[in-house]
């Protein structure tokens, strides 16, 4: 009598060389070739949720990087944040009590945070809105419009100013650390202002800068920057640089928007992943 092994080295080599149809007519039982064929076939491969989660910290990591603070950048960054988020939860790694707790207070936070940036980025939309009805209207509305909107963009200041002190508290984990950096960046696209008086050559390179309208003219300055800029400059094609602005703006803003709602969505997912992990440990 043949050994085991002896037996597996006669037959199972030639297996993987007959064909489909000499294979059928093989006296062996079908779950050897089964087994065969599944152990050949199937190498391992990364879970899509891991795979999703590490793409989307490798860009966020990227951007981060370049240090670009136009609203495009930011966009992209926030859009690859929610899909951080929305793959942690899908992870379904089982946590430990503590860190849930913990995990679920820094959530509240964030999701604190982003609802606030979305107000912000409403409040903002509002007041492009109010600019280009009073730039179609003639008298003193567009003045009127004009102050009330640099009003509200000190008002930005005071509150933004408070929610980065409030992100300070938080842990300084991977995943957090990038949160926490990408809503200081957003806080401060939305918050910093040009004060400086417009002359006529700034104001020939704020009109270079719109009329190109590409990613590299927002990378040197935000379009907010470029909106107090044309807003404060006097002449004949202020009027014509300005509808420009706001037009890019209104675009850009409603970019932000989105993203924000879908980060806002994956936080409340994460949120009641690690409400899910408490109730079971408890």
């Amino acid at each position: 009598m043949f050994p085991s092994h002896a037996f597996t080295h006669i037959y199972t080599q030639p297996l993987l060389s007959f064909s489909t149809a000499e294979s059928r007519n093989m006296a062996f039982p079908e779950t050897h070739l089964h087994m065969a064929i599944r152990s050949i076939s199937l190498p391992s491969r990364i879970h899509p949720p891991s795979a999703k989660f590490q793409a989307a910290l490798s860009q966020l990591h990227t951007c981060q990087n370049t240090a670009s603070s136009d609203s495009q950048s930011l966009q992209i960054s926030l859009l690859n944040l929610s899909e951080l988020y929305h793959s942690l939860h899908q992870l379904n790694h089982s946590l430990p009590t503590a860190q849930a707790e913990n995990s679920l207070d820094v959530s509240a936070t964030l999701l604190d945070s982003c609802d606030a940036a979305r107000n912000l980025i409403l409040t903002l939309k509002e007041h492009i809105l109010n600019l280009q009805s009073a730039l179609r209207r003639k008298g003193k509305s567009m003045e009127v419009q004009t102050k009330e909107y640099f009003v509200f963009r000190k008002k930005i200041k005071k509150e933004t100013n408070k929610l980065v002190l409030g992100l300070k508290k938080l842990d300084s984990s991977e995943t957090t650390a990038l949160a926490v950096s990408l809503f200081r960046s957003l806080f401060t696209f939305l918050s910093t202002s040009s004060a400086m008086k417009t002359n006529t050559c700034t104001l020939r390179f704020v009109s270079k800068l719109i009329g190109g309208g590409g990613r590299s003219s927002t990378s040197i300055m935000s379009e907010l920057h470029n909106l107090d800029l044309v807003l404060r400059s006097d002449g004949e094609n202020s009027k014509e640089l300005v509808k420009k602005a706001l037009e890019i703006l209104e675009e850009r803003t409603e970019g932000l928007e989105a993203a924000l709602d879908s980060l806002f969505k994956s936080l409340v997912q994460y949120r009641v992943y690690l409400l899910n992990i408490l109730t079971t440990h408890s």
